[in-house]
C-alpha cells in the first residue's frame, strides 16, 4: 500500500516527535543517573532511600523553578531518623545543597517519607512518597537480608519508576 504525500509528511512527524521524546526521556534520565552518581559519591554507596532522596529533591527544585540553591530555600524532611530511611537526607543534601550544618534542612520524626521545600517568598511544595507505593515496596527496602547486589536493584527500581506512580507533590502558591 503506497501512502500519499500528506499521509506519508504526518507518519514522518510522528515518528520525528517520538524520536524526540524518547531522546528528551533519554536525555532525563542521563541528568538523574548524573545526580544520583553524586549523591553516590557522597554518601557511600547506591541505595533505594538515598535515590528517594534524590528524586525528591530534583522534584523539589524544578517545581520552585531553582537551578541552584542561593541559600532562599529551607527543606523540612518528614521521615523515621533511621537507617536506612535517613538516607533519603544525604540525596536532598547533594541536590539541595540544605545541610544541617547551613541551618538549611530539618527533620521532623514521622512514619512517612515527605520533603517540603519552602521559599523565603513563602512558596512551598511537598514531595510526598505515595504511602500505597511504599507500603508494597516496604518489606524489600527494609529487608536486612539484602545482598548488595539486591539493594542495587531496588535502587534502581525507585530511579526508573515514574514520578507520579511514587510520588505526591502538592504545590503551595
Amino acid at each position: 500500500m503506497l501512502l500519499e504525500p500528506e499521509s506519508l509528511f504526518q507518519a514522518n512527524r510522528r515518528q520525528c516527535r517520538k524520536i524526540k521524546l524518547k531522546t528528551i526521556i533519554s536525555n532525563e534520565k542521563s541528568v538523574l543517573a548524573e545526580k544520583i552518581s553524586n549523591a553516590v559519591n557522597f554518601h557511600g554507596h547506591l541505595g533505594p532511600f538515598l535515590v528517594i532522596g534524590v528524586r525528591m529533591g530534583v522534584i523539589g527544585m524544578r517545581e520552585l523553578k531553582l537551578r541552584s540553591n542561593d541559600g532562599k530555600l529551607l527543606v523540612t524532611a518528614h521521615l523515621k531518623y533511621s537507617i536506612p530511611i535517613s538516607c533519603v537526607l544525604d540525596g536532598l543534601q547533594v541536590i539541595t545543597r540544605c545541610t544541617t550544618g547551613n541551618q538549611k534542612l530539618r527533620l521532623i520524626d514521622s512514619s512517612n517519607i515527605a520533603a517540603k521545600f519552602t521559599l523565603n517568598n513563602g512558596k512551598e511544595v511537598t514531595v510526598e512518597v505515595d504511602f500505597a507505593v511504599y507500603n508494597k515496596l516496604k518489606s524489600q527496602l527494609l529487608s536486612e537480608n539484602n545482598s548488595p547486589k539486591e539493594v542495587e536493584h531496588l535502587a534502581h527500581l525507585i530511579a526508573s519508576m515514574p514520578e507520579e506512580d511514587l510520588f505526591i507533590i502538592r504545590r503551595n502558591f
